[in-house]
This record gives C-alpha cells, sequence and structure tokens, in this order.
C-alpha cells in the first residue's frame, strides 16, 4: 500500500551499520555484537503494563542500536517496555522535532529502515521488552512544500496515497462546522481551537472524517503486525477524544487486548480522566512537582493528599521525572534533567521506589541547543548511539561530550532500583517518615530512603530509621546495583537492621538507599 513508502530508497547498509552498538553482558562501551537476520516479527510479550513494570522512553535511539541495546542490557535488566520515537517519515532537518512532522507512513527514517524497525521490536519481543511507538496523527507538517526523508514530495496539504486538501481541517468547505478556524490555537482552554485550528501551524487532520480515520489505525495497525505492543499518541488533546476514541476502536488486538494506549492529553488529572476509557494519560502536574520535590521539600516524597490528588488514578497513570519535551522547557516550567547530575539519578531511583502510578524512565542524549538532533552520517541516518565509558558499566557524569547518549539503563542505581521495584510489586508504602530531609518508607520486603537536600555540603545525614525490615545485614542496591550480595559480601553500603527493624543510615545530598530481600547477606 502506498503509505508504506513506495517511493523508499534502497539503501545498502555498511556492515558497521548493520551490527549497530552491542554491549557485553558486563556492561563495558565498545563492545558489539552482529544482529541475527530475522524474517518475521516476533510474539509481543504477556502481561499487561502495570504499576509493577518500569518502562524507560529511549528518544532517538536508532533501530539498530536499540535491537543490540534490548538483547544485551534492556531485557536482562528487566525493563518491561520501552518507548520509541517517530518512525514514519518526516520532513528533512537536524532538529529532533523533524520527527513530529509527517510527510508519510513510509517507515524508512534517520532512525533506520523498515527492516531496521521490524528487526527491532523482534529483538525487543524476544527479550521480553514490549515497544510503544510514539505515534504522531493529530497533524502532518507544517511546510508549504518539500521533499521527505525517504524522497516523498508533498505540499502541506497533500500527501500522496494517504490525504488531499480535503482530509484536513483548512479544506473543508467553509458551511462544514468542523471548518478551520483560520488561524493557530490561540487560546488552548477553548475545545474547537484546541481540536480544529493548527497547533504551531502543523496542518491539522480532519479525524473526525471516517476516512482519515481509517488512514490512520491502517498506519497504527501496520506496526501492530510488525510486533508493536502500543501507542504514546502525540498531541492527544488536539486530536479530541470523541476522535481518538473512534481511532482506537479500529485496531487490532494485541495478545487478545486492545493495543496499550498512552495519550498526551495535557492537563490536571481531574482533565485527564476522562481519556482514560482509552488507556492511561501522563501525571503532567505530578512531573511539574518533581522540581520541588528535590528542592528539598521532603515531605512530597511520601503518601499525602496534595501529591495524590494530582496524581488521578495511579493504575492509569504515567508518572515521570522528564521527556522530551520538559527536558527542553524554559525557567517558567522547571524540571528536572541529566545535566542536573545527582539530583537527575535521584529523582529517577525515586520514581521507582514510588507506588504510586505507572513509572516511565528517560534517557537521551546530550544537546548543544535545545533544537539539535542526534548526530547524522552523510546519509541523513543517525549514528549508533554512543555510550559514555568507563571502568563501570554505567557512567553518570556531570557533562556528556555532545551527541553521547545519556544511557540511563546502564547506571548501577537504576539496575538496583529495576530489581528492586520489581521485588516489592503491588506492596503498598508503610512506615513513611520525613525527618529533615531525609524521607523514608517500607514497601513489603523493601526500605527505601532519600536524601532530598540540594546543599551539596561537606558531610552527610546520619538518622537512625524504621525500615521495617526482618533483623540482619542488607546490601544497598544503589551502590551495589541488582545483585548487590555476591560471594556472601556486599559490593556496595552495608547496612544492619536490629531486632526492632531498625538501622543507622547516612546519606550525602541528592543519594537514596535501597534494602530488600533477595540481598539480606544473613
Amino acid at each position: 500500500m502506498t503509505y508504506f513508502g513506495k517511493r523508499a530508497r534502497q539503501i545498502l547498509l555498511s556492515t558497521a551499520t548493520v551490527i549497530g552498538l552491542a554491549l557485553a553482558v558486563a556492561g563495558q562501551s565498545g563492545t558489539v555484537a552482529t544482529a541475527a537476520p530475522r524474517l518475521a516479527a516476533s510474539v509481543v510479550p504477556a502481561g499487561a503494563i502495570t504499576t509493577q513494570s518500569v518502562g524507560m522512553q529511549m528518544f532517538m535511539w536508532p533501530w539498530v542500536s536499540l535491537q543490540t541495546e534490548c538483547t544485551y542490557v534492556l531485557g536482562p535488566e528487566h525493563i518491561d517496555w520501552i518507548m520509541v520515537s517517530p518512525p514514519q517519515e518526516d520532513i528533512t532537518g537536524p532538529q529532533w522535532w523533524t520527527h513530529y512532522q509527517p510527510v508519510s507512513y513510509s517507515l524508512n527514517s534517520q532512525l533506520g529502515t523498515e527492516r531496521q524497525f521490524t528487526d527491532m521490536v523482534s529483538a525487543c519481543n524476544d527479550a521480553g521488552v514490549k515497544v510503544i511507538v510514539d505515534a504522531v496523527i493529530n497533524h502532518m507538517s507544517a511546510s508549504n512544500s518539500g521533499v521527505g526523508f525517504d524522497n516523498t514530495a508533498y505540499t502541506k496539504y497533500s500527501y500522496p496515497g494517504l490525504y488531499d486538501s480535503a482530509d484536513f481541517h483548512a479544506g473543508l468547505a467553509t458551511i462544514d462546522p468542523n471548518n478551520y478556524c483560520g488561524t493557530r490555537i490561540s487560546n488552548f482552554s477553548d475545545p474547537f481551537q484546541v481540536t480544529h485550528c493548527e497547533l504551531l501551524g502543523l496542518s491539522d487532520l480532519a479525524t473526525e472524517k471516517p476516512s482519515v480515520r481509517q488512514t490512520i489505525a491502517d498506519y497504527l495497525n501496520h506496526l501492530i503486525d510488525l510486533g508493536v505492543a502500543g501507542f504514546r499518541i502525540d498531541a492527544a488533546k488536539h486530536i479530541g477524544l470523541d476522535d481518538l476514541t473512534a481511532i482506537h476502536g479500529l485496531l487490532n488486538p494485541v495478545n487478545g487486548q486492545p493495543p496499550y494506549f498512552v495519550q498526551e492529553s495535557i492537563g490536571t488529572a481531574r482533565y485527564n480522566s476522562a481519556w482514560t476509557g482509552n488507556g492511561d494519560v501522563f501525571a503532567w502536574d505530578y512531573q511539574a512537582l518533581f522540581a520541588n520535590m528535590f528542592n528539598g521539600q521532603a515531605n512530597y516524597l511520601i503518601s499525602s493528599p496534595v501529591v495524590n490528588n494530582i496524581l488521578g488514578n495511579p493504575d492509569n497513570t504515567v508518572i515521570m521525572v522528564s521527556n522530551h519535551d520538559t527536558e527542553r522547557s524554559d525557567s517558567s516550567h522547571p524540571t528536572i534533567t541529566y545535566e542536573d547530575y545527582k539530583k537527575y539519578q535521584a529523582a529517577s531511583e525515586f520514581l521507582l521506589a514510588d507506588p504510586r502510578g505507572k513509572p516511565m524512565l528517560y534517557t537521551g542524549y546530550s544537546y548543544l541547543t535545545k533544537d539539535s538532533g542526534p548526530t547524522q552520517d552523510s546519509s541523513g541516518f543517525y549514528l549508533p548511539a554512543t555510550c559514555p565509558a568507563g571502568s563501570k558499566a554505567a557512567v553518570q557524569q556531570k557533562s556528556y561530550p555532545v551527541g553521547t547518549y545519556v544511557c540511563m539503563e546502564r547506571w548501577t542505581g537504576i539496575k538496583g532500583m529495576i530489581q528492586w521495584r520489581h521485588e516489592v510489586a503491588s506492596a503498598p508504602q508503610t512506615n513513611a517518615a520525613v525527618s529533615g530531609k531525609l524521607a523514608s518508607f517500607t514497601r513489603g520486603t523493601g526500605f527505601f530512603a532519600i536524601n532530598a537536600s540540594q546543599t551539596f555540603i561537606k558531610g552527610s545525614l546520619t538518622k537512625t530509621v524504621k525500615t521495617g525490615l526482618p533483623k540482619g545485614t542488607y546490601c544497598d542496591v544503589i551502590s551495589g546495583g541488582a545483585t548487590a550480595k555476591r560471594g556472601g559480601k556486599c559490593i556496595g553500603t552495608t547496612v544492619v537492621v536490629d531486632s526492632k527493624g531498625k538501622a543507622k543510615i547516612t546519606l550525602a545530598s541528592m543519594t537514596a538507599l535501597a534494602l530488600d530481600k533477595s540481598n539480606k547477606l544473613k
């Protein structure tokens, strides 16, 4: 079918590109492995994405790199799902946001070819990692005309084999009640403007038309056929709930259930609740609160009415420290990013400890400007992902060379907290306490504590806390990793819990500690 890219270029890839980037099981940077050829998509791993699951947005990771990352890192570390960047053909350019301006539904883009995408999805499924695709279906491009990455010629309101002018709100008859409002969105509180005007000048699809809905559904169903488990719906708020619900109803099942949806319906928990009939939503107010949580306001780090009210139903809510948009927000919308060094790691570790919602970690790349995309080769493809080198499996540093990927999934503390979260499962938060800037709580067979002080001073905070754990010696999984107990010794910090379940712990500013039954010495 034409929307799969009839004009796709025949590209002969170099051996290095086919191989991509892989790590040895030990996690050392620079070791590569040949990706085995795959002829068909594999089966999506069973089970739903729940509050016990761990997800990660792998922003702008090329398909060849994700294929090996799933096999050698994400799968073995028990990441349950990843969100990948939009795979469709888009406008050309060095900026990351070109991927959010589609020109066709061909799966040949700067991120790789359709074959590479299919191989990546299969490898991730084989490794037990579900793939969630960032789906841009509210609009096409904002350009008056041009040629896309896969050589598709287009104009702003004409995309051969997909849409013509009558498929956009700007092309509807003036007497049509859904006619374009004649301007960009200026009032984001006006439901008609939000769903019928153009977002940042992007050509807004008339998603109330059955033919447009079916074309979108055909694209998403093609991705499902390739083994994709679900979608992040970009600009869901601008599609509109009725239209998106209708599109959702046209999609093929995944393992006998509707495909997973997480919708970008930016708003409060109360506003977002209406969208949960289709799937999950993001906790935007909760994400914004993180900047305050890790600015010394430790009381927010444990269960409280303030936090619970802005979160909404945790079973339908994805929580995050940052994403590709918030990472690049201005000072009026503060957020925590990889540039915040220890704070970013501490916030991400807390995200995995928090029982409220479905955690989505975020790992992108270091950029020179907020518009900068990853480094491209002479053909426009992104170079394979490069992670920081170092003596450990993961290196977290203050400054990443421009273009280097952050690779949070390899950080020792993140590996430990992924194991910790899976162990505690659905256990509620108990023994929650705040002592100064130290917050701590128990979840089942696990204990977590964090020093939320943002002031980096010499010395540390020492407190005696109630862990809720049985008497014994425990190995901290943040300093020691998922298997902090090896050969009868602790790899990282050792913590002794007394007969009353109490322990004396010492934590520096913006650091955390986590104990669990699996890493108990005696």
